[in-house]
């Protein structure tokens, strides 16, 4: 009734998301070399759907760096703020929150740039600049 319940359902998709059984981890990596074979004979705009497809793969896999790669080249050919932005700028802040905590002050400069840089991506969107 009051939704208490709620925080331990996601809690708990939260938990099974992050344990990612051999034979998916297996799926899923064959679908990243598949979408990657597919990527010089793409669009611009499909070239940045898949790069933004196999960042979400990577980031399921909890190849953060890989996934942070795939999902800036997606941004970079095409601003959008679907859920490659939502999980770059969640990658972001861990990276520059670890960086924080490692009072590695380059490294946490380099990801607060670029946070800011997406938040220009998000007021160029939605103010239509391309």
């Amino acid at each position: 009734m009051f939704g208490f319940s709620m925080k331990n359902a996601k809690e708990s998709k939260k938990e099974s998301s992050e344990e990612v059984t051999a034979e998916r981890k297996d799926e899923i990596l064959r679908s990243i070399s598949l979408k990657k074979d597919k990527i010089n004979q793409s669009s611009e705009e499909e070239q940045a759907r898949i790069y933004e497809e196999i960042g979400l793969a990577f980031n399921e896999l909890g190849e953060e760096d890989n996934a942070i790669d795939s999902l800036e080249k997606s941004i970079e050919i095409k601003k959008s703020l679907g859920d490659g932005y939502k999980t770059l700028l969640k990658l972001y802040n861990k990276k520059r929150s670890e960086a924080a905590k490692a009072n590695d002050d380059e490294l946490l400069q380099i990801y607060l740039k670029k946070m800011d840089r997406m938040m220009q991506i998000s007021k160029d969107v939605t103010r239509g600049v391309r």
